[in-house]
């Protein structure tokens, strides 16, 4: 009798534990998916602030952005491309495409910490292969 009573017991301790285990799981992945919302970058906009330039840029899908580059000196350009991205995390994010002008973009930017890495290559008579290319650090931030 003392030993059923005992597994009664430890069996409604370990059905209580599953149950709290189970709700503690779903608050951590509704955060999840909340912290996920609030970094994607899809259906947003948002400005990187370069050394030489200032980007706007509309991610209005996965596959197509609008651009548009003010330089130190004014000058404005903007384009629409077809792009490659892949959600890294759900606030990392990877972009890649080639301009019309043979200009080659890679960005991964850090939505939750404004940071990005770009790499960028381009026509280059003099280098080998005729491409140059380059890394810059930028700052990240939604525009709303």
């Amino acid at each position: 009798m003392k030993k059923i009573g005992t597994l009664i017991i430890l069996s409604g301790m370990f059905f209580t534990s599953c149950c709290c285990n189970d709700k503690q799981q779903d608050k951590k992945s509704t955060n999840e998916i909340a912290n996920t919302k609030e970094f994607a970058l899809i259906g947003k906009k948002g400005k990187i602030t370069f050394p030489e330039m200032k980007v706007e840029t509309t991610y209005l899908s996965d596959s197509t952005l609008h651009w548009k580059t003010t330089n130190n000196k004014g000058v404005i350009n903007e384009g629409d491309e077809s792009v490659s991205y892949e959600q890294l995390t759900g606030n990392l994010h990877f972009l890649n495409w080639v301009e019309k002008n043979g200009y080659v973009i890679s960005l991964v930017i850090n939505t939750k910490e404004g940071k990005v890495k770009a790499f960028w290559s381009y026509h280059d008579e003099s280098a080998r292969g005729k491409r140059s290319s380059a890394f810059t650090d930028g700052k990240f931030e939604f525009v709303k």
